[in-house]
This record gives C-alpha cells, structure tokens and sequence, in this order.
C-alpha cells in the first residue's frame, strides 16, 4: 500500500515538472477569456463554475487535487506512526474507541450518514447543471462518515471500507487524471481538453467531462477526508 502511494506521488512530482516544463518553454500567447463568451455554446455546462473548473481553467484543478491528495498522505505517513487512543473500560452502553454513545445517538448517525451520501451522490452528478459539483459532493459525503464514527466503531468503519477497496480506487483515480490529460492532447490536440461529446445545455451529460470529473474528484475528496478524519480521530489525546 505504501509503495503504491509512493509511486502515485513520484508520477504527480513528474507530470508537475513536465507541465512546468512546457509552460516555461513555450511562448503562451494572451486570449480573451472564452467563459466569458458563450460558455454554454462552448461547454453546455449549466453551471458556469462547473465549466470553469472542468474545463477553461483545468489545470488549476488538477493541482488542487494533488495538493489535497500530498496533504492525505501526509497526514497518513505521519500519524500512522503514533499509537492509538487509550481505551476506557466497556459497560452497558455502546462503547466506541474509548467514548460511550447509547442507541439514540447511534441510529441518528446512520440516518445522518445516510443522508449526507444521498445528497453527496446529487450535488456531484448534478454539479454540471446546477449548484454543487466535485469538491462540495466529496466533503459532504467525508463529514457524514465523521458523524458515523462518533456512533460506530472506528476501526470497523476502516475496514468496511478496505473492504470495498475504497482507497485502492482513490489510488487509481490519481493515475487516472494524468492519463485523461494525455487522451485529451491526443484527440483534440490540447491536453486536458474536453474530448467527452457535449450534449444538449441542462441535460445529464452536458458538459462533455464535467459530468465523469465531477465523479473521479468527488470520489476523491471523500476518501481523502475520511483518512484525514480517521487517523485524528484514531489518535486523539496522543496528537
């Protein structure tokens, strides 16, 4: 696992020199802004936030998210090393990584839990056409799984999620990304170009890449924040 990370985070360093590189040999000529100029002629995406980010100013983007993903992996190299919170003595309530919580305040974290991937699963898949997006999408379902771990067992929280392979997938989706950019310099001559169709303005699947990065970054942001929040909360009172 930590080999695989460390190899996610050399190709970043090296896709950052190259676009570094280029930028700084290459004479970059000055245009009009194009979201400027009939952003939904040019994009179709409702949310013109959506087509700034998604597409006008990518680049932006994507060291936004490898920005966030070094601080994750930060925080996971670092505090995986200290020991964990001390454990109290279990009695008749349910006890849960060294707190009590009783069965009201369990089941009103499900249901928060519940909610908060409802909502998550729609400000991301609907980020293009309205309010929301990526970002937004990921914290959201993030925050909701904190709220679980204040009434679920921490560590087996961690590891339902290892079982779904959840940080694999982020893992992956942080190759994705580069190679996406490379696809877009082949087929449309520009790397990180909108090479997906653009459909109707206000449909599904306007927006041509909107709606597939909306995902991998909301994707993203939720595992990011999960192992930010789990490793502070695993080792609260040591930190």
């Amino acid at each position: 696992m930590k080999f695989v990370s460390l190899l996610v985070l050399v190709l970043l360093l090296l896709f950052g020199v190259v676009v570094f590189l280029y930028i700084s040999n290459n004479d970059l000529e000055k245009y009009d802004n194009p979201y400027l100029e009939n952003p939904i002629e040019s994009n179709t995406s409702m949310n013109l936030i959506s087509a700034i980010y998604l597409d006008y100013r990518f680049y932006d983007t994507i060291f936004e998210v490898i920005v966030f993903f070094v601080a994750a992996f930060g925080v996971n190299m670092v505090l995986e090393k200290l020991p964990d919170s001390k454990k109290t003595k279990p009695s008749k309530l349910i006890s849960i990584h060294s707190e009590e919580v009783d069965l009201r305040m369990e089941i009103a974290g499900s249901f928060i839990f519940t909610l908060s991937v409802i909502f998550s699963i729609y400000i991301v898949f609907s980020g293009h056409i309205g309010p929301g997006g990526g970002f937004v999408g990921g914290v959201v379902a993030g925050t909701g799984l904190l709220v679980l771990s204040g009434s679920k067992d921490l560590n087996r929280i961690e590891e339902n999620l290892n079982s779904l392979h959840i940080h694999e997938i982020e893992q992956s989706i942080m190759f994705f990304i580069p190679i996406s950019g490379i696809v877009g310099l082949l087929l449309s001559n520009a790397g990180f170009s909108n090479f997906l169709p653009q459909t109707t303005p206000g449909t599904f699947f306007s927006g041509g890449n909107a709606l597939l990065f909306n995902f991998l970054i909301g994707f993203k942001v939720f595992s990011g924040t999960w192992t930010i929040l789990y490793h502070f909360v695993r080792h609260r009172g040591v930190i």
